[in-house]
């Protein structure tokens, strides 16, 4: 008996100890008194969403230079000096890299030598062949007259034609040192690396003490004005033509004006898809190789809000909705494009609704818009 009260004992203590940790002990407010005690959030900005009647179709790209330089050098030798980095605007002229020239130097000096010892070979082969003609042209007259034989004179005449093609070989031994004079000093122009056009430095792929190697590229330079292909779909043939002008959303820059400049009339059989390029608008902050997005406009409602509504956490988007009570629901939205400042909500809102746009950070789910 007293084993099944302490049994019934232990049930009882067990029993309390659960109802206590469910809060079955806890004092319970009136659901009215919870719901006045909603926390109060200050300093948002409500306003509402903006409805278009067209919606924006995107589609990706990359903004290419209009001209590109990939400045390199015909010679091997030590990088002296870089005057430039990336992102620096340079002058047409501009000195951009100098490279140690001692060995090309040493080139033209023995070139310099060759043709002095070239021009005195010349000398001696010309005043030889002088001597020689004046021979060939007395036994010439000789041999009218019966005075020599034919064998001796032709013996003169051999020596003479050795003469003459010794002087022709003489000069074209000066020519060629010549031409490679020329082709040294050349060789010597790229010891100093200017900027053959006004641009602006985009790759740097070379510091002082490296060994610049004929032909690798130590920078790129790129000129304005840019430009951005695209491949639309069969749908856009016909439609799009020179001369127009459409959005392009350029990350991170913004939104930038670009006209159409070349619409190639044949699809691709394999993508269905053709190609189309823009020519940018002027914006000192746009670069090669940035992603781009051309944005057309098509006829349909849409939503837009701004960027600053939008509510981020990790995968999740969504927008603070203002009920008619003036307390805040977290609305789960789905986004399309970017326009702008400008989103485009695809579903989650109808249009009508009162929204925070500014001060999100600051909002939560179930509070109430204080003054």
């Amino acid at each position: 008996m007293k084993g099944y009260l302490k049994y019934i004992g232990f049930l009882v203590v067990i029993g309390l100890l659960v109802a206590w940790f469910v809060g079955a002990f806890k004092h319970k407010e009136p659901a009215y008194l919870v719901e006045g005690q909603k926390r109060t959030v200050q300093g948002l900005k409500v306003g509402s969403p903006t409805l278009s009647q067209t919606r924006i179709e995107a589609f990706s790209g990359s903004v290419v230079a209009d001209q590109t330089a990939h400045i390199s050098t015909r010679i091997m030798g030590k990088v002296q000096k870089v005057y430039v980095k990336e992102g620096d605007f340079v002058k047409a002229g501009q000195l951009l890299v100098s490279v140690d020239a001692s060995d090309v130097l040493s080139q033209a000096s023995a070139v310099e030598k060759q043709i002095t010892q070239a021009q005195e070979a010349y000398k001696a082969a010309l005043a030889n062949y002088e001597a020689v003609k004046k021979t060939y042209e007395r036994y010439e007259a000789l041999l009218k007259e019966g005075a020599v034989t034919q064998q001796e004179f032709d013996q003169v005449k051999a020596q003479y034609e050795a003469a003459l093609a010794g002087v022709r070989q003489a000069q074209a031994g000066i020519e060629a040192l010549k031409y490679q004079r020329q082709a040294v000093a050349s060789n010597l122009n790229y010891a100093t690396l200017r900027a053959p056009f006004s641009g602006y430095v985009t790759v740097k792929n070379v510091n002082e003490g490296d060994i610049a190697v004929p032909g690798q590229p130590l920078l790129t330079l790129e000129k304005s004005p840019y430009k951005v292909e695209f491949y639309l779909p069969e749908r856009y043939l016909g439609k799009i033509k020179p001369g127009q002008i459409f959005d392009v959303q350029v990350d991170p820059v913004g939104v930038v004006k670009g006209r159409v400049v070349e619409v190639s009339p044949a699809l691709d059989p394999m993508s269905r898809t053709f190609r189309v390029k823009l020519l940018l608008e002027d914006n000192p902050s746009v670069r090669s190789g940035m992603y781009a997005k051309l944005l057309i406009p098509e006829e349909g409602k849409t939503i837009l809000v701004p960027e600053s509504a939008i509510y981020r956490r990790h995968d999740f988007t969504g927008v603070f909705v203002v009920r008619p009570d003036n307390t805040l629901e977290l609305r789960f939205v789905k986004l399309g494009q970017k326009v702008g400042d400008m989103v485009e909500v695809l579903s989650g809102l109808e249009g009508n609704e009162r929204i925070v746009i500014e001060g999100v950070e600051k909002a939560c789910d179930g509070c109430r818009i204080g003054g």
